[in-house]
C-alpha cells in the first residue's frame, strides 16, 4: 500500500512540475501534463524493479522476486495509469462544458449565453432597419408616430 502512495506522490510531483515549467516559459512546452507526469513514474518504476531484481530480498519475508515485482511495481503502475486516464477524461469533460461544445446542449436545444449575446445585436439592428418596415408599408399599413 505504501508503494501505491509513493507512486501517486511521484505522479503529482511530475504533474505540478510540468505546470511550473509551463508557467516559466513563454509558450507552453508540455501540452498534456497527465501523460508528462507518467514519465517520472515509469522511470522510478524501472529503477525500483531493477533494485528488487538485483538485490537480495529481506530475510524476514518469505516472498519471491515475481511477487515483489507484482506487488511493489506492477500494481502501483496500473493504479497510477488508471488515475491519469481518469483525470484526463474528467478534465476533458469539464473543458467541453466550459466551451459549450457538448452534444447534450444541442439535443435539448439550449443555447449558451455567449451565442445569444452574439445573436441579439443582429436582431436588434435588423428590427430597426428600413427593410423590415417596407413589407408593412406594402400591405397598406401605416406607421403611427
Amino acid at each position: 500500500m505504501g508503494a501505491i502512495f509513493f507512486y501517486i506522490f511521484i505522479f503529482f510531483v511530475g504533474y505540478y512540475g510540468s505546470n511550473v515549467l509551463n508557467m516559466l516559459t513563454v509558450r507552453p512546452i508540455v501540452t498534456n501534463r497527465f501523460i508528462a507526469a507518467l514519465f517520472p513514474v515509469y522511470g522510478i518504476a524501472v529503477a525500483h524493479a531493477y533494485m528488487i531484481v538485483s538485490r537480495p530480498l529481506p530475510q524476514g519475508k518469505d516472498v519471491s522476486v515475481e511477487f515483489a515485482l507484482l506487488e511493489f511495481v506492477a500494481l502501483p503502475l496500473v493504479v497510477v495509469t488508471m488515475l491519469a486516464v481518469y483525470m484526463m477524461w474528467n478534465s476533458k469533460g469539464s473543458q467541453e462544458e466550459q466551451t459549450g461544445s457538448s452534444t447534450s446542449d444541442d439535443v435539448v436545444g439550449g443555447a449558451e449565453p455567449s451565442e445569444t449575446a452574439i445573436e441579439q445585436p443582429e436582431h436588434q439592428s435588423t428590427a430597426a432597419s428600413p427593410e423590415t418596415t417596407e413589407p408593412a408599408a406594402e400591405k397598406g399599413e401605416t406607421k403611427k408616430p
